[in-house]
């Protein structure tokens, strides 16, 4: 946990965090759902904390060789903790943390001056034991040490978790009485004088447009409101740029499913690399269960990075949104040259932020030919992780 400086009025987000997209949101209810799918009362301190350390004991208790990849189990145990953070301090929120290596969720204050990053803190206490808080984010201080407890002989439990709750939710409250007695922001911090991270290329600053919803984005019969969507030219504008290795993959499963979209027909797929073999499954069934299904085997099994795909029709200037992922834009040549869809791949390493990209194509030629790809991939924008 730590103090952050306000960046803009208090309804808004604080320096490093910015807003859930709907992609993330919808992340955090299916762990949500792998959490309560333990049997667990995981809507009380007691019932996770007695989960945390059952599954803490057993993993430490297991063969150094054949431990699982804690990772699935550490980021569902966060969400929870997290809620339970936010029961006891119900005016906070949740936002996603950027201004680090890994982008990670978070809760925020509402005025902005306060955060607490539970898949952080949960990870590290699993890991490393130290009773260490997450860093300070953005030159601020750390905070709550009473957090730690560095004396106790099981490195994550439920005495630790109950204190654990009890001081984040303290410090987000905290925050939000002392804004309710001066409710002046902080000063903002300008963009320019924030510290990039290590290996991580500054990024241009993309373009903002507004752009409506393309069909994906409701099945209502009235047009939902135009949404910002960020245009990014190159993954290095990402806010986190996405490995040389998940780029490749990428790229490589929009060459997949374009092909096969052109020759046999659009079908949902996903790509699983396990640093030695590229596994490709298919699922020929309704877009949205086939997406579902392709999340569950992408975890299914230990992998690097993975990527889903699937196809999305265009409207007719070529451009669409990808509601929570950002849009297609509009391409008048594309559109002249019979772009009606595009496959959209969805790709991450193990973990970390991943990249969203597209290829346009035509489905039919004008002369009742072969469809055709139409123009170069494009970078959509990020994601969250997919492992």
């Amino acid at each position: 946990m730590t103090d952050v400086r306000a960046l803009d009025a208090p309804a808004g987000p604080a320096a490093g965090m910015r807003e859930l997209t709907a992609a993330e949101s919808a992340h955090l209810d299916r762990l949500r759902g792998h959490l309560a799918s333990s049997g667990a009362a995981v809507g009380t301190v007691d019932g996770l904390g007695g989960l945390l350390e059952a599954a803490h004991t057993a993993w430490l208790r297991t063969p150094p060789d054949e431990r699982p990849d804690p990772g699935p189990m550490i980021s569902s145990i966060a969400v929870g903790v997290g809620d339970l953070v936010l029961a006891g301090a119900p005016e906070a929120r949740w936002v996603l943390h950027v201004d680090a290596p890994a982008a990670s969720p978070a809760l925020l204050s509402t005025d902005g001056t306060a955060a607490v990053v539970p898949f952080t803190d949960v990870r590290r206490r699993w890991t490393r034991g130290s009773g260490q808080v997450a860093p300070a984010l953005s030159g601020a201080d750390s905070f709550p040490h009473a957090l730690a407890d560095e004396s106790s002989d099981v490195l994550v439990d439920a005495t630790w978790l109950a204190g654990y709750v009890d001081a984040a939710a303290q410090h987000l409250a905290g925050a939000q009485g002392a804004a309710d007695d001066d409710p002046q922001p902080s000063d903002p911090t300008p963009a320019d004088e924030r510290t990039a991270e290590p290996g991580v290329p500054t990024p241009r600053p993309p373009t903002v447009d507004e752009v409506p919803h393309g069909r994906r984005a409701s099945h209502a019969g009235e047009a939902p409101a135009p949404e910002p969507v960020v245009r990014y030219r190159t993954p290095t504008e990402l806010p986190y740029v996405p490995s040389v290795d998940v780029q490749n993959l990428a790229l490589r499963a929009l060459d997949r499913g374009l092909t096969t979209a052109l020759f046999d027909g659009p079908t949902p797929f996903a790509m699983r690399d396990d640093g030695t073999t590229v596994q490709v499954k298919w699922f020929p069934t309704d877009p949205d269960e086939a997406l579902g299904l392709a999340e569950h085997w992408v975890v299914d099994a230990l992998a690097l990075r993975a990527a889903i795909g699937w196809v999305v029709p265009l409207d007719d200037d070529a451009g669409v949104a990808v509601p929570g992922l950002g849009a297609i834009p509009s391409d008048q040549t594309a559109a002249s040259q019979g772009a009606d869809h595009a496959v959209v791949v969805l790709a991450s390493d193990v973990r970390v932020p991943g990249l969203v990209v597209a290829h346009r194509y035509a489905s039919h030629g004008r002369d009742g030919d072969a469809g055709h790809p139409v123009g170069e991939p494009l970078v959509v924008g990020p994601c969250p992780t997919l492992l």
